[in-house]
């Protein structure tokens, strides 16, 4: 049975160990790990868990040797007294205070390194947590396709050739991309079986009857638009919400904001499409929007052309055909940790089923932002500035709430009824990967199978904690420090490697995972929510396959679009 020094600290913090003992004991069991396991094969010294020991085994040797000095200059301090030498003892005295505000900081400091600098989830490789869901329970299609994207696109504030423009997605390709993904999703032979086929999942889950979608029910198309609310001056939305030629900069309207990896037009266009063309759905019963916010007019524009029947929604005006939202008088949501609760939208509160459509990109508090961090938006505050306590980086201090079995606010969102249960799909826009920093442009991705172009993917499913997941899984591997995206911001280069990333992902998955003292039940029912789906890590970047993939275990099954990226076990294939 192998060791693992990083679950052992978590059951040393959730039991309340003293950091001082804390140190020492981990230190100890540090070295003799990294010893017994470095000595015999010396390559195992970059494997995850080693380079967790490795900082505590160096601090405790730190701590070792600057109590030895102490000791010495104990010694000699008390020798020079007696010899009436004042001076030296003086100084010796100055040193020994030193090394001991040397050995104590010193050893926490590594010690809390090793949330900032932990490279690897502790739960290993191919390690499933929770219970699968979906129609092909924990499968997750991921499509690529290099010719969706224009390779030479600039997306740069000085150029105006924003990723979101016409010229730079193939809309066809795009289409062909979500419909065959949807396909693979549900095992069915048609894009209306298919919706079908999702309702009717939607509904056993929530009321245990066999119905599809009924005549009048409600559709809320939950995007990602964040940024509309402070790079738009209120000329801009008089305009038509279109981000402006030139701006004045200040410290939130920077040049390296515009063009943010946000929702773009083209998946959310198929989507109305299939909805309303192909299964008869009436315009006037969808809504879409960021209900915190305005629609960007690039979107919007698009979207209007073809279905200007649907709603879409506007925080703050009706203008240029907006529907307006208000946050409901009731609160909806309440946190599990008993510390506030927040109302929701009139539109969440109203639909019948919810579509999460989020973005693929790194988070600098949340460490990933998908389609949980998307309801961020959803609350009815005027920000979600209040959130943020509960993600791993509160008010930009790397890595302070790292570590595991804390209380996660994401838990709480997927476990809504009103939220994640009442999403009928999830999607995750991968076309371009996003930057380092949630607010910041797209950025050409190196992993395979990117190769320094844009990332041309998407993400479907309908097990939201296999989703962020196999996201995580993307994301950790190409934000890993090493990738030089942006030279000049290494933490944020490797950000998603911060310890406890995928904490809300184990809760999500399994209660053993809550915090001493929570109980999530978001919607005050006195009942805990269930396992919202199952969590998991991939065998390696290369495969990228899961218990599923590989016939060992009810874990994820990532199916790939072409299926020669993820291969499967023959045989095995749900």
């Amino acid at each position: 049975m192998s060791i693992n020094p990083g679950k052992i600290r978590v059951w040393l913090e959730v039991h309340k160990m003293p950091p001082r003992i804390l140190f020492i004991i981990m230190g100890v069991i540090s070295t003799i790990w990294f010893l017994v396991r470095v000595i015999p094969k010396p390559s195992r010294a970059s494997y995850p868990c080693m380079r967790v020991a490795a900082p505590m085994m160096s601090g405790l040797v730190i701590y070792l040797l600057s109590i030895g000095g102490v000791t010495l200059a104990f010694r000699k301090a008390k020798a020079s007294l007696l010899n009436r030498n004042y001076l030296l003892s003086a100084f010796l005295v100055v040193g020994m205070t030193l090394l001991m505000v040397l050995s104590i900081t010193s050893g926490i400091h590594l010690l809390k390194a090793a949330d900032t600098d932990y490279s690897g989830p502790e739960d290993g490789a191919n390690q499933p947590i929770g219970i699968p869901t979906g129609i092909k329970p924990g499968r997750v299609v991921w499509a690529w396709d290099p010719q969706a994207t224009n390779e030479k696109c600039l997306n740069t504030f000085e150029s105006k050739d924003y990723y979101f423009k016409p010229e730079n997605t193939n809309s066809e390709v795009v289409s062909k991309m979500f419909r065959a993904s949807l396909l693979e999703l549900t095992g069915e032979s048609s894009v209306k079986t298919s919706w079908d086929a999702l309702f009717r999942n939607l509904n056993n889950k929530k009321y245990q009857k066999n119905s599809s979608y009924k005549k009048g029910e409600k559709i809320f198309i939950k995007i990602n638009q964040g940024t509309s609310r402070w790079l738009l001056t209120d000329e801009d939305k008089e305009n038509g919400y279109y981000l402006p030629e030139t701006f004045e900069p200040t410290p939130l309207r920077q040049a390296a904001c515009y063009g943010t990896c946000e929702t773009a037009p083209w998946f959310v266009l198929e989507i109305l499409r299939e909805l309303v063309n192909e299964c008869g759905i009436a315009q006037e019963d969808i809504s879409v929007g960021d209900p915190m916010t305005d629609i960007y007019g690039h979107n919007f524009d698009v979207w209007f052309a073809e279905f200007p029947e649907v709603k879409y929604l506007d925080k703050f005006a009706t203008h240029h055909n907006r529907t307006l939202t208000k946050p409901t008088e009731k609160d909806y949501l309440i946190y599990s940790n008993k510390v506030q609760k927040d109302p929701l939208y009139d539109v969440i509160v109203e639909a019948d089923y919810l579509i999460n459509v989020a973005n693929l990109k790194p988070h600098i508090a949340a460490g990933i932002s998908l389609t949980a961090k998307n309801h961020f938006g959803s609350q009815g505050r005027p920000t979600a500035g209040h959130l943020h306590n509960y993600l791993i980086t509160p008010r930009g201090a790397a890595g302070s709430n790292g570590g595991y079995h804390k209380y996660r606010v994401r838990v709480d969102m997927m476990g809504s009824k009103y939220l994640g249960r009442n999403t009928v799909l999830y999607v995750v826009d991968g076309l371009f990967g996003g930057g380092s920093i949630e607010t910041r442009v797209p950025v050409r991705y190196f992993m395979p199978p990117f190769n320094n172009d844009w990332c041309n993917s998407l993400f479907l499913s309908l097990d939201q904690v296999a989703l962020e997941s196999v996201c995580f899984d993307f994301l950790r591997t190409e934000w890993n420090g090493i990738n030089a995206h942006d030279p000049m911001n290494n933490r944020a280069e490797r950000n998603p490697n911060i310890r406890g990333v995928d904490d809300y992902l184990h809760q999500a998955a399994d209660s053993k995972n809550w915090p001493s003292g929570i109980v999530y039940d978001p919607d005050g029912s006195g009942t805990p929510i269930p396992s919202l789906g199952v969590h998991e890590h991939w065998n390696n970047p290369i495969d990228k396959q899961y218990s599923a993939n590989l016939g060992t275990g009810k874990g994820i099954e990532l199916v790939s679009i072409p299926d020669t990226l993820v291969k499967t076990v023959k045989g095995k294939k749900k």
